[in-house]
């Protein structure tokens, strides 16, 4: 299906430029790092090494330094609350409607119903019809990972308004424009390929109820270090601006430098979960996420390494508890 189809690419995209960036120094400093990681003066400095024809170098200086607020950060889980309650209100009603009136095209999904009658027009062929069975097995499983979604979202929201204590730190308007396609696009790719999977099991009972045990681990590991890393944030306002760093420990942070990263992981490897591990699209979804706080994990590691030095202690890995 095309809407399938273009979701997927959107994240394979994603991951390969991610890669890209990350593989070169000055894309590294200019678009990679943001937050605490970031200089904008060193970033700049890396767009003027860069080998350009007369006159460019100004203009890429000028795109380097195009910076939003990482304060902005909450517009995203806005995005994010919006948009997933809308596909999960439209996937609830889709059940509804199945299993009262029985076999359902896709026309009524508002979520893929454009992109049906497109592939229709196509094709020349009548939209799909799903019986009412399929549609208890596979979008009913969906809808369980897109509930989940919405909490994840919810509680990031509410940490971001409520809790975090406001930054001067910076991201590239790149960044920004990513996350915004990250959220207004996650929410279709947990539900996509319940929508059009040609061939889907049914989720067992306990599969389910791991999901939700590894999402609630998760969630609330990632709660705990958060809070660690706000109290650590108001301790250095509190200080003024030229207060120095402190070192974030307890909770998971004893074992890896960026718990909250990992915790992040691991939510959207639970909505995987949820579906039996039979969705591809979310799988790029868990992919792009893995991609993309590992290396946003690296470059805090480094931050803290430099920051630190020894008092960073040796056994405290990256990413992964004991391994990396």
């Amino acid at each position: 299906m095309i809407a399938v189809v273009l979701i997927q690419s959107i994240y394979v995209l994603l991951t390969a430029i991610a890669f890209a960036f990350e593989l070169v120094p000055w894309t590294r400093e200019a678009f990679v790092k943001y937050g605490r990681t970031r200089s904008t003066r060193t970033a700049a400095a890396a767009a003027q090494g860069t080998v350009c024809a007369p006159g460019t170098a100004t203009t890429l200086e000028r795109f380097t330094a195009m910076t939003v607020p990482k304060n902005w950060f909450s517009q995203f889980y806005w995005t994010g609350a919006v948009v997933g309650s809308l596909v999960l209100l439209d996937a609830v009603l889709w059940i509804w409607r199945s299993c009262r009136f029985g076999a359902q095209d896709l026309t009524h999904t508002h979520t893929f119903a454009a992109a049906v009658q497109l592939e229709s027009w196509i094709d020349r062929d009548p939209p799909e019809t799903v019986p009412a069975a399929e549609t208890s097995s596979r979008v009913l499983a969906a809808v369980v990972g897109l509930s989940m979604y919405c909490i994840h979202i919810a509680i990031r929201l509410k940490e971001c308004v409520f809790d975090q204590p406001t930054t001067d730190a910076r991201m590239h308007v790149g960044q920004y424009a990513v996350g915004m396609i990250f959220y207004i696009a996650t929410p279709f790719a947990i539900v996509a390929d319940a929508y059009c999977a040609h061939i889907w099991q049914p989720v067992s009972l306990w599969m389910v109820a791991a999901a939700a045990v590894l999402f609630a681990f998760a969630s609330l590991h990632q709660w705990r270090c958060h809070r660690i890393l706000f109290q650590l944030r108001r301790i250095k306002l509190q200080h003024g601006t030229d207060g120095s760093y402190a070192l974030p420990s307890g909770d998971l942070f004893e074992y890896v430098s960026s718990p909250h990263y990992l915790c992040e992981i691991l939510v959207y490897v639970s909505l995987w979960m949820a579906t039996g591990f039979q969705a591809p699209t979310l799988l790029c979804v868990v992919i792009w996420t893995t991609v993309n706080l590992s290396i946003t994990a690296h470059e805090s590691q480094m931050w803290y390494r430099r920051t630190f030095g020894d008092i960073l202690p040796q056994n405290r890995r990256m990413l992964l508890p004991f391994i990396w």
